[in-house]
C-alpha cells in the first residue's frame, strides 16, 4: 500500500479514501462504454465489501445502524426540544442537504414538526460552489453547530467526513464530546479508524485521528457512535463524491428511514438490513446492458462538448434537479474544471430549493438556479458543442429545451417518454419495485420511493461528469492530476500524486508544489515556512498547479518549462502518459 505523511513527517499507510482502485487503473484510455461498465462495478463494491474490512452489512455496522434509528426515533418524537443535525463539508454536506431536505418534507407531509437541520462548511454558497477554507477552521465548524442548536436539550449530531480528514467536523465532534448531556455524536466516514488524519491542524490543539480515538475509548457509553463500513477506493482516486457520497446517502437514509417508520402505525416491522438491499437492488437494475449503452453515448456527447469548450447543463424539478445541481457542482474541486463547465438549474429555482439562506442569486451567475434563469440567460445562446441533460419524473420536457440548437439527453422514470424523438438519447429508468415491496413492504416502498429514484439519478450523473472529464484528459490513470488545491485535504493529496509518479520523497515532492504554486525554481526558507493555509490562499484561483509540479518533478525541469510542455500538448493525460513513456523509452 502506498503511504503519505503524517505527525512530524512519519510515512503513514495510504488511507482506503485516499488509494487507487485497480478496477478502473486504465479508465483513461477506456471507450464511453467501458467507462460506464468500470464505474458500475467500483459502485457494486459498496455492497459487496472490500477486502477484510467490515462491510454495510457487517453485524457492528447494522447494530449500530439500529441504535441510531432509535435515537432519530426519540428526536422525531419531541421535535421541540430536539434537533437531528447532519455536518459535512463539499459532497458531505450537500448529502446533509438533501437529506435534511427530504425528511423535513416527509415529516410535514406526516403533520409532525420538521427537526433536521444541515451545517456546511461555507454555509450555503458551498451548496453551489467550492468554499475550502472553513473546511480546515474547526472553531468555525464549533460556532455554526452552537447556532443551529441553541436551546435544544437532546440533538443527534452526525458528522459526515468521508476519510475521517476534515477540521470543521472534527471540531465540532471535539465540542459534543465535551457536552455529551445534549449531544450524541456520530462520525459517518469510510476508512478504518486508524487510518483517520493525523495531520497537525492551524487554529486547534488536536489531531481528527486524536478525536476519533477519544469516540473510540467512550463507544462504551452507547452515547458515542463511529460508523465507518469500508466501501473499497474510489474509482478516480480520492474523488469522494462518487462511492463515499452515495454510502453516506444510503447510510443516512437508512437511518432516517427506520426512524420515521418506527413513530408510524406501520403494519410491517422495520428491518434494516433489507432496506440497505434494495439500494444494492436498484444498482445492479439500472446498468442495463440498454442502459449501459445509452448512459454511454451521453458520457460521448459530453466528452465531445467539454473538448469542444462547450457545457453541459443540468435541469430538472424537485430532488431530481438538485441532484444534478450537486453533480455540477463537484466538478471544479475535482477536475479544476470552470464553474461554467457544468452547471444545474432547478425549476422553481430556490423556492423549490429550500435552503437556509433562502435566495442567493444576486451572488452571480452560478447561483442563479432557477429554469427561468436558464431560459434567460442560457437557452438562447447555447452552441451546437453544448450538451442540456434533462432529468425528467415523467418524461415531459418544457419545449424551450427540445427547441435549443445544441446536444439534448433525457433521463427520466418514464416507461414511455412523449418527447423522446426530441432528444439524441434517452436513459429510461425503471425501479425493480417488485424487488422493493419484497424486502421493504408495499408500506415503506410508498412512503420511500423517491430515495431510490435520487439514488439511481447519482449514480448515472456521477458516471457521466467523471465520464466527459476523463474524456477530455482530466484524469492520468485513474489519478485526476488537476485538481484544485483549495484545502489541506486536497495539499497533501497533490503531495501524494507528485510523489506517486516522480518516485521522490514527501518532502521533495512538496518543494515541486511550492514551486508551482509561487511561479518559482527558487524555493526560499521562508516561503517553505508558511502555513499550509497560506499556500493554499495563493494555489486556490491558480490552474494547472499540479500537472505543472508533477511534470517538473518527472523531468526535474523548471516551472516554466513544464508550463510550456502543457501550452504545446492541452490534454493533460497525453502530456503526461508521453513523458513518462519518453523517460522510459530513454532507460
Amino acid at each position: 500500500m502506498q503511504s503519505t505523511a503524517g505527525l512530524a513527517g512519519e510515512e503513514m499507510p495510504t488511507p482506503v479514501t485516499e488509494a487507487a482502485n485497480p478496477i478502473t487503473e486504465n479508465i483513461d484510455v477506456a471507450s464511453p462504454l467501458d467507462i460506464v461498465s468500470l464505474l458500475h462495478k467500483c459502485d457494486q463494491e459498496i455492497f459487496e465489501g472490500w477486502n477484510e474490512y467490515k462491510s454495510l452489512y457487517d453485524a457492528d455496522v447494522l447494530a449500530t445502524l439500529d441504535k441510531l434509528i432509535t435515537v432519530a426515533a426519540s428526536v422525531i418524537k419531541n421535535p421541540s426540544t430536539g434537533a437531528v443535525v447532519l455536518s459535512g463539508c463539499g459532497t458531505s454536506g450537500r448529502i446533509g442537504f438533501i437529506t435534511t431536505r427530504t425528511f423535513n418534507a416527509k415529516l410535514s407531509e406526516l403533520s409532525r414538526l420538521p427537526c433536521f437541520k444541515y451545517l456546511i462548511a461555507g454555509r450555503d454558497k458551498a451548496l453551489f460552489t467550492s468554499q475550502e477554507a472553513p473546511e480546515d477552521d474547526p472553531q468555525c465548524g464549533v460556532e455554526m453547530l452552537k447556532e443551529a442548536t441553541a436551546g435544544k436539550k437532546q440533538v443527534l449530531f452526525i458528522g459526515i467526513t468521508c476519510g475521517l480528514s476534515a477540521p470543521f467536523v472534527g471540531g465540532q465532534l471535539q465540542y459534543c464530546l465535551d457536552n455529551l448531556d445534549v449531544f450524541t455524536p456520530v462520525v459517518l466516514g469510510f476508512n478504518p479508524t486508524h487510518l483517520a488524519r493525523n495531520n497537525p491542524i492551524e487554529k486547534w490543539d488536536s489531531t481528527f485521528l486524536q478525536v476519533v480515538n477519544k469516540m473510540e475509548e467512550m463507544k462504551a457509553s452507547s452515547k458515542v457512535f463511529i460508523l465507518n463500513p469500508v466501501v473499497g477506493p474510489e474509482p478516480i482516486t480520492g474523488s469522494s463524491r462518487m462511492k463515499s457520497g452515495s454510502a453516506t446517502k444510503i447510510l443516512l437514509e437508512t437511518i432516517f428511514a427506520g426512524a420515521t417508520l418506527s413513530v408510524l402505525p406501520v403494519e410491517r416491522p422495520w428491518q434494516t438490513e433489507p432496506f440497505l438491499r434494495c439500494y444494492q437492488a436498484v444498482c445492479d437494475h439500472i446498468y442495463t446492458k440498454e442502459n449501459i449503452r445509452n448512459i454511454a453515448q451521453i458520457v460521448e456527447l459530453a466528452g465531445n462538448s467539454l473538448r469542444s469548450n462547450g457545457s453541459i447543463y443540468y435541469v430538472g424539478e424537485d430532488t431530481l434537479g438538485i441532484m444534478g445541481m450537486i453533480d455540477a457542482s463537484e466538478c471544479p474541486p475535482t477536475y479544476g474544471s470552470s464553474l461554467s463547465d457544468v452547471r444545474g438549474f432547478l425549476d422553481q429555482g430556490y423556492k423549490a430549493f429550500r435552503n437556509n439562506d433562502g435566495d442567493l442569486s444576486l451572488l452571480g451567475k452560478h447561483f442563479q438556479i432557477s429554469f427561468n434563469d436558464m431560459k434567460k440567460d442560457i437557452l438562447p445562446f447555447v452552441k451546437p458543442s453544448d450538451l442540456v441533460i434533462y432529468l425528467s419524473q415523467d418524461g415531459k420536457i418544457d419545449e424551450t429545451v427540445t427547441k435549443c440548437h445544441c446536444k439534448k439527453a433525457l433521463i427520466s422514470f418514464a416507461s414511455n417518454s412523449p418527447t423522446r424523438d426530441m432528444m439524441d438519447v434517452e436513459v429510461g429508468i425503471s425501479l425493480p419495485k417488485d424487488k422493493l415491496v419484497s424486502l421493504i413492504g408495499e408500506e415503506a416502498v410508498d412512503h420511500f420511493l423517491m430515495l431510490f429514484e435520487e439514488i439511481s439519478l447519482k449514480w448515472i450523473c456521477n458516471a457521466i461528469t467523471t465520464g466527459a472529464h476523463v474524456l477530455k484528459g482530466k484524469v492520468f490513470q485513474n489519478i485526476m492530476v488537476d485538481l484544485k488545491v483549495s484545502n489541506n485535504k486536497l495539499f497533501h493529496r497533490a503531495i501524494g500524486i507528485i510523489q506517486r509518479f516522480s518516485g521522490l520523497s514527501t518532502e521533495q515532492s512538496r518543494d515541486y508544489l511550492l514551486q508551482s504554486i509561487y511561479n518559482t525554481d527558487s524555493l526560499t526558507e521562508n516561503v517553505r515556512s508558511y502555513n499550509i493555509s497560506s499556500h493554499i490562499e495563493t494555489a486556490t484561483p491558480l490552474s494547472q498547479v499540479v500537472p505543472r509540479a508533477l511534470l517538473s518533478a518527472i523531468l526535474h525541469c523548471s516551472v516554466s518549462e513544464s508550463h510550456k510542455l502543457l501550452e504545446k500538448e492541452p490534454v493533460i493525460q497525453r502530456v503526461i502518459s508521453q513523458t513518462l513513456s519518453g523517460l522510459q523509452n530513454n532507460k
